[in-house]
C-alpha cells in the first residue's frame, strides 16, 4: 500500500510543479503552510492542468494495446486479432479477449484500469484548486466520462473527492450508486458547459450525448445478467437526444477523415487530432490493420487486426459504410470501408500475394491475409507524423440509435423505425420494413463498427455471452473485467470481481 500511496502523492507534486508559476523562488522562502497554499491557489495554470486531463483520453480510448477500444471491440463479435507469421500472439492477450478467457494478470486490462484511473485523478486534481464554475463543470464532465468507462468495464470505481486524505484508501462506488453519481455529476455540469466549444472540448452537446448513454445503460449496472430498462430512464434518453443542438446526420465518411472536426456535422465529443503539431495514438490503428505492402502515412504496417465474417455479413452492397471510393484512399489503391480480396498499389497494379479473405479459420496461426480489413479512419497523408483526424467518442448518429432503442423499449416501434431508416437512407442502405431490438443491435453494428461500443451494446442486449466466430459461449463472470490484483491488495475497500 505504501508504494501505491506514494505514487499518487508524487503525482500531486508533479502537477503542482507543472501548473504553478514562480513556485521555486517563492516556496524556498519561509512561507507558513496557509500562505503557501494561498500562493498555490493564486498561481495555478489551469490551462496546463486541463490539458493534462484531455491528453489522458489519448491512447486510453484508441490503441492496438491497452485501450478502451480494444476491450470493447476485440472482446465482441466484430474484431479479431489472430496470431500470424508476423506475430500478434503477444502471450495470448488478444486471444484471451476474443475468447473470453482473460485473467487478472492480462497487462492490457491493467493498463486500461491504470490509465482511466489516472484520468479520474487528474480531473479531480483540477477541482482541488478552486476553479471557476465553468472550469469546474468541464473537469467534472471529463471525470464522469472516465468513471463511466471504469464502471462499464470493471463494475467498480475507486473514487476520491478533492481534499480527501490520500493516506487513506479511496472509497469504491459500484452498481446503482456509481451510475447515479456519474449521472448527477454530468447533469450538474451540463448548464455550465460551453454551448459552442468544439467537439474536442467538453461541451453541452457532449454532456447530452453522454447522459443519453448513461440512462440507456443505467439498468445494466444494477444487474448485468438481467438488466431492466425503466420507462423513466428511456424517457431521459429521448429527452437528452432531442436536446442536442446544431447537429444533424451528414455524409458518413466526413466523421472519420483528417478534417473531421470541420467537415462532420455529427461529432459531439472527440480526442483532438492536431494536424502536423501533436501526434496521437490513431497512427497505431492504421499500422495494426495494414500490411507492409500497402502505402501508409509512416511507411509499412503491422498487419494484425481484422474483421470477423459476421461483421462483414451485416452489410448489403451499396451501403457506403461497407465500401466507398474515398478521394484520399482511391489514389493510393484502396477504398474506405472493408478491404476485400486482391489489393492494389497507387499505380493500379496488383500487390503480389496481398489477397484478403473473409474467413479467419483459426485464432492461432492464421495467415497474413486472413480477414477483411476495415478502414474506418481515413489516413492523413499530409501530416504522416501527426494526423488531423479527431478520434470519435460520441457522435449524433449514435445518439439517434440510442433514442431509437429507447423508443423500442417503450413500445413505440414506428418512431424507432423512422429513425433507423433515416440513418440507413443517408448511408445508401435499403430501408427496413420493421425493427426490433435484434435488428437495432445489427444496425448499431453497421453504423458504429470499430468505434469502441460493441461490447457495451452486446451486454445491454443480452448477447455478449453467446457464441460467435471462434468463441464458445461464456459464463457470466465475463460480463466484466477483473481488477488488477495489485490494486485489490492496496485498497481494503476494493474487492475482486467474482470468478477472478
Amino acid at each position: 500500500m505504501k508504494n501505491f500511496k506514494n505514487k499518487y502523492i508524487g503525482l500531486i507534486g508533479v502537477m503542482l510543479a507543472l501548473s504553478c508559476t514562480d513556485l521555486d523562488e517563492e516556496l524556498r522562502s519561509d512561507l507558513p503552510a496557509d500562505k503557501a497554499r494561498e500562493f498555490l491557489l493564486a498561481n495555478v495554470d489551469f490551462n496546463s492542468l486541463m490539458e493534462t486531463v484531455y491528453r489522458d483520453f489519448d491512447s486510453r480510448y484508441i490503441q492496438h494495446a491497452g485501450s478502451v477500444w480494444l476491450l470493447q471491440e476485440v472482446s465482441a463479435d466484430g474484431a479479431i486479432v489472430p496470431s500470424r507469421p508476423s506475430g500478434w500472439d503477444n502471450g495470448g492477450v488478444y486471444r484471451q479477449l476474443h475468447t473470453h478467457t482473460w485473467l487478472p494478470e492480462n497487462p492490457y486490462l491493467q493498463s486500461v484500469w491504470s490509465g482511466l484511473s489516472k484520468g479520474v485523478f487528474d480531473a479531480t486534481n483540477v477541482l482541488s484548486f478552486n476553479p471557476s464554475p465553468e472550469l469546474e463543470a468541464e473537469a467534472r464532465f471529463l471525470r464522469a466520462f472516465f468513471m463511466h468507462s471504469i464502471l462499464d468495464l470493471y463494475a467498480k470505481v475507486p473514487f476520491r473527492e478533492p481534499g480527501d486524505n490520500l493516506l487513506e484508501p479511496s472509497t469504491v462506488l459500484e452498481g446503482q450508486e456509481a451510475i447515479d453519481f456519474i449521472i448527477s455529476e454530468v447533469e450538474q455540469a451540463l448548464p455550465l458547459l460551453s454551448a459552442t466549444a468544439p467537439a474536442y472540448r467538453a461541451n453541452q452537446n457532449a454532456a447530452r450525448g453522454l447522459l443519453a448513454r448513461l440512462y440507456l445503460n443505467r439498468g445494466v449496472y444494477a444487474n448485468r445478467e438481467n438488466p431492466q430498462f425503466a420507462n423513466e430512464d428511456m424517457q431521459k434518453v429521448i429527452q437528452y437526444a432531442d436536446e442536442i443542438e446544431g447537429k444533424s446526420l451528414g455524409f458518413y465518411w466526413d466523421s472519420f477523415g483528417p478534417d473531421n472536426n470541420q467537415a462532420s456535422t455529427e461529432l459531439l465529443f472527440t480526442v483532438e487530432g492536431n494536424a502536423g503539431v501533436r501526434s496521437h495514438s490513431l497512427w497505431v490503428w492504421w499500422h495494426a490493420i495494414f500490411p507492409t505492402e500497402m502505402t501508409l502515412p509512416n511507411g509499412g504496417g503491422w498487419n494484425g487486426f481484422c474483421s470477423t465474417p459476421e461483421l462483414y455479413d451485416l452489410f448489403e452492397d451499396g451501403d457506403i459504410r461497407k465500401y466507398y471510393d474515398h478521394p484520399i484512399t482511391t489514389p493510393r489503391g484502396y477504398n474506405a470501408g472493408f478491404l476485400t480480396g486482391q489489393q492494389y498499389g497507387p499505380n493500379g497494379q496488383p500487390l503480389p500475394g496481398v489477397v484478403f479473405t473473409k474467413e479467419v479459420p483459426t485464432i492461432i496461426g492464421a495467415t497474413l491475409w486472413h480477414g477483411y480489413r476495415p478502414v474506418k479512419y481515413i489516413p492523413d497523408y499530409d501530416h504522416p507524423g501527426a494526423a488531423g483526424n479527431d478520434v470519435v467518442l460520441l457522435r449524433y448518429a449514435d445518439v439517434l440509435l440510442m433514442k431509437a432503442e429507447a423508443l423500442l423499449r417503450l413500445g413505440r416501434s414506428a418512431e424507432a423505425l423512422a429513425i433507423v431508416n433515416g440513418i440507413r437512407e443517408n448511408r445508401n442502405a435499403t430501408p427496413l420494413s420493421g425493427v426490433d431490438l435484434d435488428l437495432l443491435l445489427d444496425e448499431r453494428g453497421r453504423e458504429l463498427y470499430w468505434e469502441g461500443h460493441r461490447r457495451q451494446d452486446m451486454v445491454r442486449h443480452g448477447k455478449f455471452l453467446d457464441a460467435w466466430h471462434l468463441k464458445a459461449p461464456s459464463s457470466p463472470q465475463y460480463l466484466v473485467y477483473p481488477i488488477p490484483p495489485a490494486d485489490v491488495l492496496a485498497n481494503p475497500n476494493l474487492d475482486q470481481n467474482p470468478g477472478f
